[in-house]
């Protein structure tokens, strides 16, 4: 009776219908009553009541009800309501015992969607205390009925080791079967292990056609993978044009790694027309979605004033929520930030924190931060010795800033042994990431022959360096620049070496006009003799 009214329009009488019959005991009656409620279909939408009648299908034994329960509370529906929110829509959260629970009373029944969603959720991906093993089984079971999700599932579980030792020429196997099939998930899956080489021979050219033909299906993932290509130039002839289009094309499906993509593409010029006001939405974008790079990327967008108005308390909003994600970058900006007192209250006991934190994160200039926090006692005990294990440990893990304070201590001997070798080898590390005194003061410890063995190789990487460093701007440079050339390339070269010297001065090296002075004396005495 309900079907025949709703299909005479008669939506309210059809529902009435549909409730007295799954009141009555229909399961049928309680799966479409759901469906109504979900819907709004002759009745007032009420989410909570659907999922109580799915509930009460799924309790009744019905494998398809279960299924679907597991699928809701895998999902979870709806949105949580925000902080004093009134008459927020019914909101069922992500419980993923419920989802496990339900889903494998349907897989029992052989409900092989049930399966397949089961296999995921007992999944590492689907959280820290996975059961692959168990995963596996009920992805097996479901891929011997044909199930080409399934396969997928299996396959992934196979390349990642999850059981073991990583299978990745049986993934690659399975992906191929469910490729074969139009599969979208396994086409792409098939187009990077082809990319990579991952379970069988390299093959670029087969691997970007895979790809193509899996974004042309609409899997963000590989619009993405993509953009990306044509972004960096990798595999693909460099094209910002094409780059923008397939991570718009992933971001418009709701990717939030290509909205995040789209962003840098604009803040890095390599767009079609670069938009800073473009850049900044995308990023907002992807932040308003926790995204911990875009959160930190937008941020800076705010320091700077590009594409968002100057606004340094927005900056320290978005630093802190990227921050509260564990991301380092933001943890440091923060330490940064409270290091200067910029958008927040000048506080060192508090940069000194975050710089700990993101520390413990892996970033290494803040390692370095720590040390400089106790050599000068701000924030923390002045204690030059454990500044020194700071700087030491930071240089260690890469970070240019201490590499060059390693150095200097070894060049002077104080707070380490007096070595120039070692002076000489973290002075180079540091030179060699661009750290601009470093570059400097390797030309000079080079200049003086400290480097030991043939002159002219020392004379020419201290060029080479202070021509880095010069083009960054540093007038020391630029002097020491000066004195090379007037000590090295003979009396036709004064003029060269004065230019050089004069650069000095209007890039403001103090040095600078004794330099000149000294030149132009040489210079003239050159001329009278």
């Amino acid at each position: 009776m309900a079907r025949r009214l709703a299909d005479r329009g008669d939506l309210v009488a059809a529902a009435r219908a549909l409730v007295a019959a799954a009141r009555g005991g229909s399961i049928e009656a309680m799966l479409e009553l759901a469906d109504a409620l979900m819907q709004g279909r002759g009745v007032l939408p009420d989410g909570a009541a659907a999922i109580r009648w799915i509930t009460a299908a799924a309790e009744a034994g019905n494998a398809n009800a279960q299924a679907r329960l597991g699928g809701l509370y895998a999902n979870g529906l709806g949105r949580p309501p925000e902080e004093g929110e009134k008459g927020a829509a019914f909101h069922l959260p992500i419980d993923i015992g419920q989802a496990r629970f339900w889903s494998e009373k349907a897989a029992q029944q052989g409900h092989v969607e049930a399966q397949v969603l089961l296999g995921w959720l007992l999944s590492r991906r689907s959280g820290a205390d996975g059961d692959p093993v168990r995963a596996a089984e009920w992805y097996r079971r479901a891929a011997e009925t044909g199930n080409h999700a399934a396969k997928v599932g299996l396959a992934m579980i196979l390349a990642n080791g999850d059981l073991g030792e990583k299978d990745p020429a049986g993934a690659v196997r399975l992906y191929e079967e469910a490729a074969a099939a139009g599969n979208p998930t396994a086409i792409y899956y098939l187009a990077m292990a082809l990319l990579l080489g991952e379970g069988t021979a390299p093959d670029v050219e087969r691997a970007l056609a895979t790809m193509k033909q899996a974004a042309d299906l609409q899997v963000p993932g590989a619009q993405r993978a993509l953009g990306v290509m044509y972004m960096r130039g990798q595999n693909l002839p460099r094209d910002g044009a094409q780059a923008e289009t397939w991570l718009r094309r992933a971001a418009i499906k709701g990717d939030v790694d290509s909205m995040a993509l789209l962003g840098d593409l604009h803040a890095g010029r390599l767009a079609r027309v670069p938009s800073d006001v473009e850049a900044a939405q995308w990023y907002q974008a992807a932040a308003d979605r926790n995204h911990a790079g875009a959160q930190m990327a937008l941020g800076l967008a705010y320091v700077d004033g590009r594409g968002v108005p100057k606004d340094m308390f927005e900056a320290v909003r978005w630093f802190a929520r990227s921050a509260d994600a564990g991301f380092a970058p933001a943890l440091f900006r923060l330490g940064i930030c409270h290091l200067g007192g910029d958008g927040v209250p000048q506080d060192y006991a508090k940069a000194a924190g975050y710089f700990r934190r993101a520390a413990d994160a892996g970033d290494a200039d803040a390692l370095y931060n720590l040390g400089v926090l106790h050599y000068h006692g701000h924030g923390l005990d002045k204690d030059e010795a454990q500044a020194m294990r700071l700087y030491v440990e930071a240089a260690e893990r890469g970070s240019a800033s201490a590499q060059f304070r390693v150095g200097r201590a070894h060049a002077t001997g104080v707070g380490l042994p007096h070595d120039i070798g070692a002076a000489l080898s973290w002075t180079r590390r540091a030179a060699q990431q661009g750290h601009v005194p470093a570059q400097v003061n390797l030309a000079r410890m080079l200049l003086a022959g400290e480097q030991g063995g043939d002159p002219g190789v020392a004379i020419a990487e201290a060029r080479a360096f202070l021509d880095r460093a010069a083009t960054a701007g540093s007038g020391e440079a630029m002097s020491s620049m000066a004195e090379l050339i007037a000590g090295h390339d003979g009396p036709a070269a004064l003029e060269t070496a004065l230019a050089w010297a004069r650069r000095a001065v209007e890039a403001g090296d103090p040095h600078g006009p004794q330099v000149v002075a000294a030149l132009e004396a040489r210079a003239f005495q050159g001329a009278v003799r």
